[in-house]
């Protein structure tokens, strides 16, 4: 969390009387950490009921890493459960890809978490549904002509396997802990890298609950997306939530543009302490506008595995088939 400047100082709360306070850059608020943790609860709470992220039919699945994003918010769920009218039991699902000195002590935080507030959860491994651990994967191809980098496969293979993980579950609902951001930082690598119609493909506030028919995947929700990542930071500080606080090792190990994307895009809030959620806006309305000129063909049916791809093979196969030969 280095890279994350935390403005604290004495002066007097913007909704109580209270001295030690968060300066809020973006808003221009001084808010003490209980008052701060609350808002952070409203604000999801309130995205939730925005959006329609969820209604009380839903069976949500938290895609649950150990991490603070993804420990902010189950723990949140587990109050809105509690306190609020959604009554289906939340559920948690863990993907061990095999990364050693990393993914196996964020997974002991994970299950101490679930076991403590009484949380059904699940562990997939890459070692059982992919044929080998990401740190082997990365063994035989990191010399290979075809390479992708950790991350790519890791992307690739995660996605499936938490939405294979979320039907196992009985989910239709998958919960992920992208922030804010993790949102404007995607942003800024879709517009770098010219990827106008995948911008025009998505659909960054989720799907409607009223719109959920006949989709193949959990429809995946992002509740912390209106809370930039150091302020989630900070709640789970102020609240004692365990959490694993290390990043992945591949994130720093390979020369990947997404992490100088970030560097880039917190130099940035020193001069606009809001840029975050002006290209969250804009991705809203970049999107909404490039519908009109990217058109969402009819996708095939992978013929391996029979998912949706825009090709006949998907990139969940090629890269199973590639890493395993």
């Amino acid at each position: 969390m280095s890279n994350f400047k935390i403005h604290i100082k004495t002066g007097n709360c913007s909704l109580c009387d209270k001295s030690l306070v968060i300066d809020r850059k973006y808003t221009e608020e001084l808010l003490c950490p209980e008052c701060f943790a609350k808002d952070i609860e409203n604000k999801i709470y309130h995205t939730i009921e925005d959006y329609n992220l969820f209604s009380p039919s839903d069976r949500i699945v938290v895609g649950l890493s150990g991490g603070k994003d993804s420990i902010a918010l189950l723990y949140n769920l587990i109050i809105l459960q509690k306190n609020s009218k959604y009554s289906n039991k939340i559920k948690a699902l863990i993907i061990d890809e095999g990364i050693p000195n990393y993914r196996k002590k964020s997974i002991e935080l994970a299950k101490t978490f679930c076991e403590e507030y009484e949380i059904e959860y699940k562990i997939i491994k890459f070692q059982e549904r992919i044929g080998k651990s990401l740190e082997n994967t990365i063994i035989q191809k990191r010399n290979s002509d075809n390479y992708k980098y950790a991350c790519n496969y890791c992307a690739i293979f995660r996605r499936r396997l938490l939405d294979e993980g979320t039907k196992e579950l009985g989910g239709n609902v998958l919960a992920v802990g992208h922030n804010l951001t993790d949102i404007a930082e995607t942003f800024l690598m879709n517009i770098l890298f010219k990827r106008f119609s995948l911008i025009a493909q998505k659909n960054i506030f989720g799907i409607k609950s009223t719109q959920r028919n006949n989709l193949h995947f959990a429809n995946k929700i992002k509740p912390l997306m209106k809370i930039p990542e150091e302020e989630i930071y900070l709640y789970v500080n102020i609240k004692k939530l365990k959490y694993y606080p290390s990043h992945c090792p591949y994130s720093k190990q390979d020369p990947i543009i997404r992490r100088k994307v970030l560097n880039f895009l917190l130099e940035c809030k020193n001069i606009i302490p809001n840029v975050e959620f002006n290209l969250l806006d804009g991705y809203d309305t970049l999107s909404k506008t490039l519908k009109k000129y990217y058109k969402i063909g009819k996708k095939n049916n992978c013929q391996k595995c029979g998912c949706p791809s825009a090709d006949i093979i998907c990139q969940y196969c090629i890269y199973k088939e590639e890493v395993n030969n």
